[in-house]
C-alpha cells in the first residue's frame, strides 16, 4: 500500500495516547489523517454478527461521524466492517487498526475497504512490522484500539469473541465502556453480551448500556441534530409507518409493513434505540409519546 508511513514513540507525528501505553508499539505505520481528535469512541462486535446489529453499529457510527467524532475499530468482518462503513456513508472520519503489518491485508477480502480508508481523511494504522502476520497480533491491535479511544461500544459479543478482549483493555486503560442489551428476540451470538450486562453496576470500572443513541452521543459531549429531523426512506419509513401508539407484535408490524421479519427487527431494533419506538411489553412496540 503506497503512502505508508512508519513511526516509533520518539516521532512527533506518533499518536500521544500510545505513548501512554506501558509497551507502546516500537513501530506504528500509518496512512491517512493525523491521528488525532477532540473524541474518539470504538465501536467493537462480533465478526459473526447478526444483520440487525450490524445495521445498528453501522447507524451508530454515521450518527458519531455526523456529529463530529472518530469512529474507530479493527477492521475485521461483521460489526467493525459496519462501523468503518457507517463513518465512510456519513463522510466523517474512521481509523481501522490492523492485526497484521501494513505489508499483509487480513481480513483479504477488506483491501478495498483498507485502501477506501487510506486515502483519508480517515486512518489505516498497523502497530506492527511491516510483515507482521494476524496469528499474534489481535491483542495488541485491540490494546491499541482501546488506547486512541475516549470510549468503547460492544455492538455484539458471542462467548469466544474478541470484543470481550477489547472490554478488558477498556477496564484496564480506564476507558467507559458501553453494551448494546442483547434484542430479546435473539437467543444466540450474545453470549459475551449477556456477560457484560450482568456486570453492570458491578464491574470496578464504569459498564453502561447503551439503550439510546441519542443520549449516548449527548453524554460523548457531542452535538448531533435530533433523530426525528432525519428524512428516513424504503423500509426504515415503511416499518415507523406500521407502528402505533398501540403495542403491537413485531409480526404484526411485518405483516402491516409488507417486510420481511428479518428486516422489520433490525428496524425496530435501531427506532428503540433511537427513542422513536418502545418496547412495552417484550416484543411490543409502540411509537414513543409524542411522536
Amino acid at each position: 500500500m503506497t503512502g505508508v508511513v512508519h513511526l516509533t514513540p520518539l516521532d512527533p507525528a506518533y499518536p500521544a495516547r500510545l505513548r501512554t501505553l506501558a509497551q507502546p508499539p516500537s513501530t506504528l505505520s500509518l496512512r491517512g489523517g493525523p491521528v488525532q481528535a477532540e473524541r474518539v469512541v470504538a465501536v467493537v462486535g462480533s465478526r459473526a454478527a447478526h444483520p440487525d446489529t450490524m445495521d445498528l453499529a453501522r447507524e451508530l457510527a454515521a450518527r458519531l461521524a455526523r456529529a463530529g467524532a472518530v469512529v474507530a475499530s479493527g477492521g475485521a468482518v461483521g460489526i467493525d466492517a459496519s462501523a468503518h462503513l457507517g463513518a465512510l456513508d456519513a463522510g466523517g472520519r474512521t481509523w481501522a487498526v490492523a492485526p497484521t503489518g501494513c505489508n499483509r491485508c487480513f481480513p483479504p477480502s477488506h483491501g478495498a475497504l483498507f485502501e477506501r480508508i487510506g486515502r483519508g481523511p480517515g486512518a489505516m494504522l498497523w502497530p506492527f512490522a511491516p510483515d507482521a502476520q494476524y496469528r499474534s497480533g489481535f491483542a495488541t491491535r485491540n490494546q491499541v484500539l482501546v488506547a486512541l479511544s475516549d470510549a468503547v461500544v460492544v455492538v455484539q459479543a458471542g462467548a469466544r469473541s474478541g470484543a470481550l478482549h477489547a472490554a478488558t483493555c477498556a477496564g484496564k486503560l480506564g476507558r467507559p465502556l458501553w453494551v448494546v442489551p442483547a434484542p430479546p428476540w435473539r437467543q444466540g451470538g450474545f453470549e459475551g453480551t449477556h456477560a457484560l450486562v450482568e456486570r453492570i453496576g458491578r464491574a470496578p470500572h464504569p459498564i453502561r448500556p447503551l439503550t439510546s443513541l441519542e443520549r449516548f452521543v449527548a453524554e460523548m459531549g457531542l452535538d448531533a441534530a435530533p433523530v426525528l429531523s432525519r428524512v428516513r426512506s424504503g423500509s426504515e419509513a415503511a416499518v415507523f409507518d406500521a407502528t402505533s401508539t398501540v403495542p403491537l407484535h413485531l409480526d404484526e408490524i411485518a405483516v402491516r409493513s409488507h417486510c420481511a421479519a428479518g428486516t422489520v427487527s433490525a428496524v425496530l431494533l435501531t427506532l428503540a434505540l433511537e427513542d422513536v419506538v418502545v418496547e412495552d411489553p417484550p416484543g411490543y412496540f409502540r411509537r414513543r409519546d409524542g411522536v
